[in-house]
Parts: C-alpha cells; structure tokens; sequence
C-alpha cells in the first residue's frame, strides 16, 4: 500500500488528474476501475475520482509494488537539470515571492522556457529554486509541475509570473486570461514619437521565421494565414528628436506583439534589427523591459486580500 497526503503545493485538483500524475502509465478506465473496487482510497473511503482534493487529505492506493513500479516510472526525469540550471543560470533576481507563486526578473538573453535545442531557462532556473529550498521534492515534482505562467522573448528582459502551487497557478492563469492582472513595459523606440491611446490591430506569425506580421484591417490578410485581434496601450513619456520612452501596457499577450505593432506604427524598438530597428554599439537587443505587473482588487475575505492593488516593479535605467 502508498498512501499519498496531499499538502499546499498539490491541492485544488481532481482526483482522478491527480492520479493520473502520479501513475502517468495507466489508463483512464484502469483508475476508475480501481476506484469502483476500492483498490484506491481517498480518506479511507470509496471515491469516484470527480473529488476535488484538499490540503491533508489521504490517497491510499493498495497496489502490488510491481504494478505500482509499472505505472508510475514509465517517465522518468532527472530532476539534476533544475538545480544545474539553478546554479548555472545567473543574475536572475526574485522580486517578490508568494506562498503560492514568486515574480522574478528575467534578464535579457535566457529563455523563459526551454526550445528544441534544451537550453536551460528560467523555467528550470525556478525549479532548481524551489528544489533547492525544499519547497518541493522529487516526489512533487511527479504530481505536480511549478511553471512560468507568462513568457517574455529572448532579449526582453524583465518581470515572469512562477506558479509554485497548482492553486496558485490555476488563479493567476485565470486572472492573466481575463487580463485583471495589468502588465506594462518601457520602450525605447526611435524618433519623437507622438503616439497616445490604445491601438488595435491583427497580428499573425510565421513559424519558420520566428517573425509577426501586423495588418491594420483583416482584409488585407491572406485568406490562408491564421490571425488574432491585439490591443496596445501606449503613452509616450519622454520625446526627442532621435528617440521616445514610451510606458506600454499589454491588454493582449501575443508573442512579439509589442515589437512589431510599434514597428508597423512606423517607431521600431531601437535595436531591434528583426522588426527595422538600427542596431548600434549600446542596443544590441530590442530595448523593451517588463518592468510592472498591477494585481486587481480582492474582497476582504479572499486569501489573496493583502495582493489588492499591489503594483511590483523593478527600476529601469533610462
């Protein structure tokens, strides 16, 4: 018999996705069978897999410890690349850490999530944290995975979202789809820059390339090309001859929207060759920082309370 207690990190789901977690090689129609035949407990008791699990409760599964072995290690990780990504990433700085989540800034060239060639990221940069500080174990890991929760490009640098509880991840995935959570950035464009209000545009992107393209009306986009609606706010700061700050406030999150919406708006991020910007000596990358996240406002009596209307930042030089 394993007996499984649920803590913080892990609750706030269903049974039977749990199980499925923990026993990756089973199938749907085996666990629910088990369950009928009470060879899978939840607190001592018949479950039909619909429960939603709670911190404390008990999961007791009465197998044979070669079934068990079959079900659950047929996906085996070595949990060693988080905590080597931890130590070899560096100047990641944590700006604010939550029971159920943490807000780190990310700086330019590391990816937010690993890519093909799996180089380590801030993703297993965050791992490698919570292991580290035994938030989490090996065991967690096997029911549940800590992620970023928003994705910033390569060379943009500034504030990510980490879930460390699945509670937490699923309310924050849950504000951040509803955009309650606020999110603003500077920008650094060329040229004095008049731009004020909120833009809207289409956005589509070609995969091979790694590049968008922006069409102010859905007519003049190929009939073939998939496309989605982006929204832009922008509210210029500072304004010179040769370059503007601007303060942007994300209401759509689409990959390299700020980028390429300011660059069809006729002012490119300055270094930022891929979308026409110039490229000199001091902005090698797009100059583009996430620098504020703004949380919404919670009743009196909800959990997350003392998060109403905070704003995390970091300072940026200008």
């Amino acid at each position: 018999m394993k007996e499984f207690i649920i803590n913080k990190t892990n609750e706030n789901q269903r049974l039977d996705k749990y199980l499925k977690r923990i026993l990756p090689a089973s199938s749907n129609s085996f666990l629910y069978k088990m369950l009928r035949k009470k060879n899978i407990e939840l607190n001592g008791k018949r479950a039909k897999g619909d429960e939603i699990l709670k911190s404390g409760d008990s999961v007791k599964i009465f197998f044979s410890d070669d079934t068990f072995f079959k079900m659950s290690d047929s996906v085996k990780e070595d949990n060693g690349i988080y905590l080597q990504a931890y130590k070899s990433i560096k100047n990641i700085e944590i700006v604010f850490e939550h029971e159920d989540f943490m807000i780190v800034n990310k700086p330019e060239g590391v990816l937010t999530q690993k890519d093909k060639a799996n180089v380590p990221s801030l993703n297993e940069w965050c791992i490698g944290y919570l292991l580290s500080k035994n938030f989490i174990d090996e065991n967690t890991l096997k029911e549940f995975k800590p992620s970023v929760l928003n994705r910033l490009d390569r060379n943009t640098k500034g504030l990510v979202i980490f879930g460390k509880t699945l509670t937490g991840s699923q309310r924050l995935s849950d504000l951040i789809k509803k955009r309650d959570i606020k999110k603003y950035y500077f920008a650094k464009t060329e040229g004095g820059c008049d731009l004020k209000g909120l833009y809207k545009a289409y956005l589509s992107k070609d995969e091979k390339s790694n590049k968008v393209s922006v069409y102010d009306d859905v007519k003049n986009i190929p009939g073939s090309v998939k496309y989605s609606p982006i929204s832009t706010k922008i509210n210029v700061l500072k304004s010179e001859k040769d370059y503007s700050l601007l303060e942007i406030e994300l209401i759509t999150g689409k990959s390299h929207q700020i980028r390429a919406h300011l660059s069809h708006l006729g002012y490119p991020l300055l270094g930022d060759k891929k979308y026409n910007g110039k490229t000199d000596s001091v902005n090698r990358h797009q100059d583009l920082v996430a620098y504020k996240i703004v949380f919404p406002e919670f009743d009196e009596n909800d959990a997350w309370n003392s998060l109403s209307g905070k704003i995390i930042k970091i300072n940026v030089d200008n």
